[in-house]
């Protein structure tokens, strides 16, 4: 017999979720991933991925999502009370 659908609470679908927004985020956001990376890549252990990161910021904004992550933080700006860049 098939297994039947995960449960709501099983971890293999919390694990799908986070990792689903996660990817989401990282897609939304390129410039804020690939920002974090270079601040943490004093000793170059994360060449790789912040190569991994550039190429996302370049089919983000091709796709033309960048105006939206704009728009985006600068309702989360407001939202906080923070400054505009």
């Amino acid at each position: 017999m098939p297994p039947g659908p995960a449960k709501p609470s099983s971890p293999q679908r919390w694990i799908i979720a986070i990792t689903a927004i996660l990817a989401l985020t990282a897609f939304a956001f390129p410039a804020g991933l690939r920002d974090w990376l270079d601040e943490r890549n004093a000793s170059g252990w994360l060449d790789a991925p912040l190569a991994a990161a550039r190429q996302v910021e370049v089919a983000s904004n091709a796709m033309g999502v960048a105006p939206i992550g704009a728009g985006l933080r600068q309702r989360f700006a407001k939202l906080i009370g923070e400054p505009e860049n």
